[in-house]
């Protein structure tokens, strides 16, 4: 594993899971590690009146940035490199398109995302994952 893919959505298990990657990796500074917070799209009430899609996109990858921020500095206090972004779309959909597109060669995401609701999503969310990846998943609890 040499370019990894951790998806972060900001609760514990991603977090697991980005310690666990980093863990597996330690001591190795020709790695880059790919954090990627996935948004979901909101639909706007009153389309094309005061808010724009702009305005939109610009707050929800705002969010994601924000989201990001700790595993960031995670990733960064083992001296490896870091190349966070932040998607807006379905969440299985947009990991897997992203590792793909930036060559990562392996994905290692939590199991269960925000709450209860969230956890039951993210469940759907891994496995829409590795049915879609090309590339090795690992799941961690």
């Amino acid at each position: 594993m040499k370019n990894p893919l951790i998806p972060i959505d900001g609760s514990p298990a991603a977090l697991r899971a980005l310690a666990f990657a980093l863990h597996v990796l330690r001591g190795r500074t020709d790695v880059q590690v790919h954090v990627l917070n996935v948004q979901a799209p909101k639909l706007h009430p009153w389309p094309d009146k005061l808010v724009s899609p702009d305005m939109i996109a610009t707050e929800l990858r705002s969010d994601g940035v924000k989201l990001l921020a700790a595993a960031e500095e995670m990733v960064l206090a083992t001296g490896m490199a870091c190349v966070p972004h932040v998607s807006i779309g379905a969440a299985g959909d947009e990991v897997a398109a992203y590792a793909g597109e930036h060559g990562c060669d392996a994905i290692v995401m939590g199991t269960r995302g925000m709450g209860a609701v969230a956890g039951l999503l993210m469940g759907s969310v891994a496995q829409k994952v590795v049915q879609l990846a090309s590339v090795p998943v690992t799941l961690v609890k």
